[in-house]
């Protein structure tokens, strides 16, 4: 079984979530998730973490943190185990709490900084939790628009440093904020596209991560998919005149296949074929 790959940037910008087992809840009240909370502002003591962004859901939550070193598995170590203890000891269960290892996605800042501060906010309200990001009260939204007091996991004040201009009142940097995340709400939504399920950034940022990427070029406990996490689209593979001519087509899908690891149906979504027709393909070369 293959492991998730880690890409450590130091100072890197990390969306990390994490799901309960079979879906199921990890906060069954507020005490768990007071005790969560308390939880993660120790781990951003202990690793250097900055947090940005966080927002608990019943049976799941992100965060959105800057690591120092860029190495999330030793903070999620202590927030994930010392959660699950908790949580085990309160609940008289046994076994794990998580659905496997957590998630993490090294951001591009310059791009996504915002709009994943806004999109881990408007979880509740996607979920029809709640009609607005102000009514729910376990997320950073209330302490980052300035309803509640300063949370001391959130390090609000570069979120909001965005929103200030030339302003110096902490109320025109709340007001701006309030109005960016409430805009998020008339528009349509639409998952980021996550190369290889580690990256979130344009193809500029992919590639200034590829020598980090290819390190572990080889190294088989890690799915191929993120092995070439900075491979090309398949726009850029399989583009009309390269498939114009079966021999040049049949090249190109095994480039995709062997070297790039798209996966067949990848490949027979992309080029309108069955997948059993990419099987021959790849059978032929």
């Amino acid at each position: 079984m293959t492991r998730q790959l880690r890409i450590k940037i130091p100072g890197g910008l990390y969306h990390i979530y994490s799901r309960g087992i079979d879906r199921r809840d990890i906060f069954r009240d507020d005490n768990d998730r007071d005790k969560f909370l308390e939880i993660l502002q120790n781990t951003i003591g202990n690793s250097g973490w900055k947090c940005y962004a966080y927002c608990l859901m019943n049976n799941h939550y992100h965060i959105l943190i800057e690591s120092t070193d860029g190495d999330t598995s030793r903070g999620m170590h202590q927030l994930n185990g010392v959660y699950a203890q908790y949580f085990n000891w309160k609940h008289d269960r046994v076994g794990p709490l998580f659905q496997g290892r957590f998630k993490s996605i090294l951001v591009d800042r310059e791009n996504y900084f915002l709009e994943l501060c806004r999109y881990i906010v408007l979880n509740p309200v996607r979920a029809g939790v709640v009609k607005s990001p102000e009514e729910y009260y376990w997320s950073s939204y209330r302490t980052t628009s300035g309803l509640d007091n300063q949370k001391t996991c959130i390090d609000r004040k570069i979120v909001l440093s965005r929103f200030a201009g030339d302003n110096d009142s902490d109320a025109f940097a709340w007001a701006a904020y309030s109005q960016f995340v409430n805009e998020g709400l008339d528009k349509d939504f639409s998952p980021f596209e996550i190369k290889g399920d580690l990256i979130l950034g344009d193809r500029k940022f992919v590639e200034s991560l590829k020598e980090e990427i290819e390190k572990e070029k080889d190294n088989t406990d890690f799915a191929k998919f993120q092995r070439t996490a900075h491979r090309p689209d398949l726009v850029e593979l399989l583009d009309p005149l390269t498939v114009s001519l079966r021999g040049t087509r049949n090249a190109a899908v095994g480039e995709a296949y062997n070297i790039f690891g798209y996966t067949q149906k990848e490949i027979a979504g992309f080029l309108g074929i069955n997948v059993s027709t990419v099987y021959r393909i790849l059978r032929s070369i």
